[in-house]
């Protein structure tokens, strides 16, 4: 059991080294890959069966009269506009 053990151990470490220095999102995003990968295959098909009979039709993707309402009176910003600046100016009037 210790040999086994030992060489698990090593096998992590190496994918250890080349992933500690990853962000929280990106290890967070491989404990959900590995994780999936776990499960049983007769899961994964199972749910995929249930899902496989939702169809999105051209209907479903229209905009309603009051969604396309809401940005018409909207201008467009100027090409050159400084989105830091105006995020920093807005960031010191709200918090100073």
């Amino acid at each position: 059991m210790k040999a086994m053990t030992a060489v698990l151990e090593q096998q992590t470490n190496s994918y250890w080294q080349l992933l500690s220095g990853a962000s929280d999102q990106v290890k967070i995003a491989l404990i959900s890959l590995l994780s999936s990968s776990l499960m049983k295959k007769d899961t994964v098909q199972e749910t995929s069966k249930k899902t496989s009979h939702i169809k999105i039709k051209p209907e479903d993707l229209e905009i309603t009269p009051f969604v396309a309402s809401i940005g018409q009176g909207i201008k467009p910003l100027p090409a050159d506009f400084d989105y830091e600046k105006s995020k920093a100016e807005y960031l010191m009037q709200k918090y100073g």
